[in-house]
């Protein structure tokens, strides 16, 4: 009908649109390619690009490291702010198990370095700062040591043992305290990474703490909401020692508490 127009004036074609811009000497199509393109990066900045460093990260560390099981479920970091973020982390082995919902860790490469800071100062300057929300730490097991009591009496091995402690053999009782060799850490300060952070904050939301498995009747649970910690080393009491551990803080609303453990067969003895 000639009071109507056809389809192929309606709408515009790629063709015409060629056609269009080179008469017309203009860049728009390139403009527009460069627009998607920029918009689809930060997308995939944002949303995808930690998971995918995380899923890297997972299939390296678990390549190289075969005594468990590490997951990171994203990854990033800002070299800028020196900030190290990460989210559904967990490692699991025959003995434990340690999960954090999410976190970060700041390290501040920006204050100044003193080489002659004492290596062991529980009152230096903090640089390294962790925050962490979903802590949970459950012990279930000791291969280790069930191992070795299997080994003292001379039972039947039924428990499966790391590569490390295959390789290494059966030792003599004999030849333990011959072979133990006490290395003396190095006075030089700048020997030590403790030099570089002396003190560690660590601060966790939200944390969990339990022993146990579905072999015992109860678990026991330690629950609290908010933790405060610092960690520092300080030189040993005994020249034996390298140097003492020092964990101060504080916990906001702990409960501790004997939970009947999931699973479990037997009897339950309620105390």
């Amino acid at each position: 009908m000639e009071g109507h127009p056809s389809k192929n004036t309606t709408f515009l074609n790629i063709e015409d649109l060629d056609v269009f811009l080179n008469k017309h000497d203009s860049n728009f199509i390139w403009l527009l390619v460069a627009t998607i393109l920029s918009c689809g990066w930060i997308i995939y900045l944002t949303y995808y690009n930690s998971r995918n460093i995380g899923l890297f990260l997972t299939l390296v560390i678990n390549r190289l490291y075969k005594d468990g099981y590490i997951h990171i479920g994203s990854f990033s970091f800002s070299v800028l702010s020196g900030k190290v973020m990460f989210r559904d982390v967990y490692y699991i082995n025959q003995d434990m198990s340690i999960r954090i919902q999410d976190g970060f860790l700041i390290f501040r490469w920006w204050k100044m370095y003193n080489p002659k800071q004492k290596q062991h100062d529980p009152k230096a300057e903090t640089r390294l700062y962790v925050t962490v929300n979903g802590f949970e730490f459950h012990v279930y097991n000791r291969t280790d040591l069930y191992a070795r009591l299997q080994e003292t009496f001379g039972l039947e091995p039924t428990l499966l043992t790391t590569k490390k402690d295959e390789e290494r053999g059966p030792e003599d009782p004999a030849n333990t305290l011959e072979s133990v060799n006490i290395k003396a850490e190095s006075p030089e300060p700048t020997s030590s990474w403790r030099s570089l952070i002396p003190v560690i904050k660590l601060n966790i939301s939200t944390g969990r703490l339990a022993f146990g498995n579905h072999h015992l009747p109860q678990t026991l649970c330690v629950n609290f909401e908010d933790a405060f910690l610092t960690y520092a080393t300080k030189p040993p009491s005994s020249h034996l020692d390298q140097y003492m551990h020092i964990v101060k803080g504080s916990l906001e609303n702990v409960r501790v508490m004997l939970v009947p453990s999931p699973r479990y067969l037997g009897m339950q003895n309620d105390e």
